[in-house]
């Protein structure tokens, strides 16, 4: 349960810290007063996101720390989460000027997803607009599933559904990526063939493209190494071989005189030798030089073969052209391999609808049961708050396809009056506010006697109604609050009397600034603020006696 609440720097509370009791605490005020203040720093504390539009000193942080008495069945939830575990624990809020948020569990920071898993079992909040929400079929769903007999069920569905959308991605993010290629499949395989068939080898565009140099100066380098042999070597006595085995000669007669001499032999004897083997070698290569017109032709044809490929895939290199080649089987590999890939993703697909179906059955019979068991307790309820002939149905039907809660849709049906033919309609066609407010709390009153949290807060659930109405509606609070601590923030006087404990939300000027303040209020206090209910400012006696009257 709820055991304190400290707000500083929040909206208009400058500092205030409120104990509550267990029971029945009701929070009454005037409209303005800072009731949903109150409410709106409890939500912060419990993982609503805020923003510094809360701060009420613009240069100081707001600070919400909320005090819950919990029992030993919480212990694995703070174990779950890493938190040290105290039957006391504190939840605090922080929000610097900056807009920085930070919040803690017993002095521990946790993320704001943490701390609002935390306030799903600890506190639920009713307020004005959740009302509202009773019309929608969605949340209705929500109040159905709140009371099924295993509640890990739809937690189950919720993971295979998820589980089914990821396959159900996956295969049409690959067909959509199959049929890009198949479309593209017949050039694709024309391209892939054109370039098999040119049987590109790497490196070989640099050595054509060099013999295509020789060949279309093979005349003129012929000439140029004919004449060089020539001068080199001939039949007559002046060749520059000839005449360098002469010198060498006469040099290898006179070395052995003098040691310059003999080195000068030796130079002269290698560069004899090494003539001799450039001879050999520019010989041979001229011997080489015998091309013919066709291999020309054929040379020519290849290079052009290999230009024409560059171009058309717009590179330069044969490296390039044999990687596109590549990217092109891969492209067309991948057809195939998309064909098997989306096969067995379809055998996974089939294998979680028919998870799914097992689960939606169950589902679907859990549901069947709570709504019934919902539909037969709100009866009586709505009986005891003056609603003697109103019907009230749940109705379950399947829809086709699975969503994320299944494939069952719900609507409330509803008939406040006695008809010939007790005819039930659609909640939201035939539904008055105050017969709404009514429904809510017995429909809030219900799911308390069977799953809920220890504290229940509701905000302002008796608009619309009053009178004898508005002090059956207080029995019905009162009786939940025997097990559960219960909070209602109400401008009925009724309900304000029932209630164990009465709190005053009020405002007062302080350095020429509105500040709201909360406290609790002694039994002569709780006379007078619902004598005020009663007759407004000026407080009568007979509004004081019928105050007194509603107390005892």
């Amino acid at each position: 349960m709820l055991v304190s609440l400290k707000i500083e720097n929040y909206a208009l509370i400058r500092s205030s810290c409120i104990n509550f009791n267990d029971g029945f605490s009701a929070v009454t005020g005037e409209t303005g007063a800072g009731k949903s203040i109150m409410m709106g720093a409890l939500s912060l504390v419990l993982g609503e996101r805020a923003d510094t539009q809360v701060l009420t000193d613009k240069n100081s942080k707001c600070v919400i720390e909320a005090v819950f008495s919990l029992g030993e069945e919480m212990k694995d939830l703070f174990e779950a989460n890493d938190l040290d575990f105290d039957t006391s624990s504190v939840f605090r809020r922080e929000i610097t000027p900056s807009g920085k948020s930070r919040a803690f569990i017993n002095d521990t920071p946790v993320q704001l997803s943490v701390m609002k898993s935390f306030a799903d079992v600890l506190v639920d909040i009713h307020s004005q607009s959740s009302t509202v929400k009773l019309c929608s079929h969605a949340y209705q769903l929500s109040i159905v599933d709140s009371l099924l007999e295993d509640r890990n069920l739809l937690a189950c569905w919720h993971k295979e559904f998820s589980h089914y959308r990821l396959i159900q991605k996956s295969i049409e993010e690959l067909e959509e990526r199959q049929n890009a290629l198949i479309k593209e499949e017949s050039y694709n395989r024309f391209l892939f063939e054109e370039l098999d068939k040119a049987n590109l080898q790497d490196g070989e565009q640099e050595e054509d493209e060099r013999l295509a140099e020789l060949y279309a100066n093979s005349g003129k380098i012929k000439e140029n190494i004919t004449e060089s042999l020539s001068l080199l070597d001939n039949e007559q006595d002046n060749n520059i071989i000839g005449m360098l085995n002469e010198t060498n000669y006469r040099l290898e007669k006179i070395a052995s005189h003098n040691q310059l001499l003999a080195e000068l032999y030796s130079r002269l004897k290698s560069a004899s030798i090494e003539l001799k083997d450039i001879y050999a070698e520019l010989n041979s290569f001229n011997d080489g030089l015998d091309f013919d017109s066709k291999d020309m032709e054929q040379l020519t044809q290849r290079l052009n073969v290999i230009y024409d490929l560059e171009r058309k895939h717009n590179v330069k290199t044969i490296a390039e052209l044999l990687a596109i080649k590549d990217d092109l089987q891969k492209k067309l590999s991948d057809i195939q391999s998309f064909e098997w890939q989306i096969d067995d993703l379809n055998g996974q697909k089939r294998r979680s609808e028919s998870e799914l179906d097992i689960l939606s059955a169950m589902l679907t019979d859990q549901r069947k049961q709570a709504a019934e068991f919902l539909s037969q307790k709100v009866k009586p309820l709505l009986s005891s708050m003056s609603m003697k002939d109103a019907v009230f149905q749940v109705e379950i039907t399947q829809e086709n396809g699975y969503n994320v809660n299944g494939n069952d849709k719900v609507r409330f049906l509803f008939n406040a009056n006695k008809t010939k033919d007790n005819q039930l309609q659609d909640l939201s066609d035939v539904i008055s506010g105050g017969e709404l407010s009514r429904l809510m709390l017995a429909v809030k009153t219900v799911i308390a006697s069977k799953y809920s949290v220890d504290t229940l807060i509701f905000d302002e659930i008796d608009t619309g109604i009053s009178g004898d109405i508005a002090s059956k509606v207080a029995d019905i609070m009162r009786t939940i609050s025997q097990e559960r601590q219960v909070i209602a923030i109400t401008h009925l006087v009724q309900v304000a009397a029932k209630a164990d404990n009465q709190y005053k939300v009020y405002k007062q000027i302080v350095d020429n600034q509105t500040q709201s303040n909360v406290s609790l209020l002694t039994h002569d206090q709780r006379i007078e603020e619902l004598a005020k209910m009663l007759s407004g400012d000026k407080v009568t006696k007979e509004a004081v006696a019928n105050a007194k009257s509603l107390l005892q």
